[in-house]
């Protein structure tokens, strides 16, 4: 971790935690900062990954501003930029008008916990990073949230997350989902084609390459439709795809 005065930075294995002070101006933190990610840039090395912004709430055009800084001041390319703080705001939403129902009526208690453990768990599955855009052979994205990609994964293109993957395209390029170690995640595709697929601890490549675990249809090819959406997920310990309709769904609902 890297302190300073108002400025702290915290390197993570999907990205970068910058916390400012929310007491300072933000024309008298832009220096600070250059200062403080100049003095981290060895430590930092050259990656791709993702930032996320604590303490001080910014506009966009000043978290572009940070972003710049973050370029000009070490060898980092921000690739996306995890909106934290709108998350929270939500669960605080959520838990409040909770706490207002049981408050009126100690009959609805048990209910009421239990729509609170709904409300919540599905709120963190469907948090999530939504990208427009192709990757190129080359380009990445790291985030610790699902990712939702509006384009295709070109050859050589790579999407990591903690969480799972939908590729509203072509998926071509690496995909690694639940690399938090997330058995349950996986990675969804339009066309579903990956030179190499990986799922918390597993590992499958494409059906063309010489070696290693091969990406194969769960059932027969035949009885999907071309046009259908494609879905790798872990199934008896091995990373296996299916067409990703009714009959995945109910599957994995369970």
């Amino acid at each position: 971790m890297i302190l300073s005065q108002n400025v702290t930075i915290k390197g993570t294995k999907s990205g970068i935690i910058l916390v400012l002070d929310k007491n300072v101006p933000f024309d008298n933190l832009k220096t600070e900062i250059a200062d403080t990610f100049r003095d981290a840039s060895t430590f930092l090395g050259r990656h791709k990954m993702g930032l996320i912004m604590r303490g001080k709430e910014l506009t966009d055009s000043e978290q572009e501003e940070v972003v710049s800084i973050i370029t000009d001041n070490t060898d980092l390319t921000i690739t996306c930029i995890i909106d934290e703080q709108s998350a929270t705001e939500k669960l605080f939403n959520i838990e409040r008008e909770e706490k207002a129902l049981e408050e009126k009526s100690a009959s609805l208690e048990l209910k009421e916990d239990s729509l609170n453990s709904i409300h919540q768990d599905s709120f963190y599955d469907n948090s999530a990073l939504i990208y427009t855009g192709n990757l190129r052979s080359g380009q990445d994205i790291s985030c610790e949230q699902s990712v939702i990609l509006l384009g295709d994964v070109k050859p050589g293109g790579s999407i990591t997350s903690y969480g799972s993957i939908f590729v509203l395209g072509e998926l071509r390029g690496n995909a690694f989902a639940g690399a938090g170690g997330d058995r349950q995640a996986i990675v969804m595709a339009l066309r579903l084609d990956p030179l190499q697929v990986r799922i918390a601890d597993s590992i499958a490549i494409s059906p063309d390459a010489e070696k290693g675990p091969k990406l194969k249809f769960r059932k027969k090819k035949l009885t999907s439709s071309e046009n259908e959406p494609e879905v790798a997920y872990i199934d008896n310990g091995h990373i296996v795809k299916s067409s990703y309709g009714t009959s995945f769904l109910r599957q994995y609902n369970k």
